[in-house]
């Protein structure tokens, strides 16, 4: 059995991640800043900034989702978004490596593109993966650099890195 560290396992979308995972047999361990509503399996209060915490959750484990993050603009002020979300990154993917984990995957964002496309419209469409970046918030800036980030410790360290660019559909 392999054992897998959700981070943001009390959002919506770790709490679905946490279910299929539970339903493939995997081990799971969900850390948040906020307990569970319903406690799908064992759960630490974890913060994320905090690179001694990281280590802690992620040791022992084969792969992490990280999912932790302050999910979009506006709910918190833009600084304090930008650096949660950049240094719980950071963490996350410096101690996967540190630790060898064999898989991490995370979630970026489809408004790295510039979505809803306020200010700047695409210049193609359909849009794939060669489309320019416009980060439009301090939120969308952190997932640009997140992005870049795991581009370099994946060439670093050979782990697969996995990014999925979600669409942010309201309250976590």
């Amino acid at each position: 059995m392999k054992k897998v560290v959700v981070t943001g396992g009390s959002g919506k979308a770790g709490r679905a991640v946490i279910k299929d995972l539970l339903a493939h047999d995997y081990e799971v361990l969900s850390v948040d800043l906020l307990p569970p509503q319903e406690r799908l399996c064992p759960f630490l209060k974890t913060d994320l900034t905090d690179l001694g915490q990281v280590f802690e959750v992620l040791q022992g484990s084969d792969a992490v989702v990280h999912l932790g993050a302050i999910p979009s603009s506006g709910l918190q002020p833009e600084e304090a978004t930008f650096r949660n979300n950049t240094l719980s990154t950071y963490n996350i993917f410096s101690a996967a490596v540190a630790l060898k984990l064999q898989r991490v995957v995370w979630a970026s964002s489809e408004t790295t593109l510039g979505l809803p496309f306020e200010r700047q419209k695409p210049d193609y469409a359909p849009i794939d993966e060669e489309n320019p970046l416009y980060p439009e918030s301090s939120y969308a800036l952190s997932k640009v650099i997140s992005e870049e980030m795991a581009r370099q410790f994946s060439r670093w360290s050979g782990i697969p890195f996995v990014g999925l660019r979600f669409k942010y559909y309201g309250t976590p």
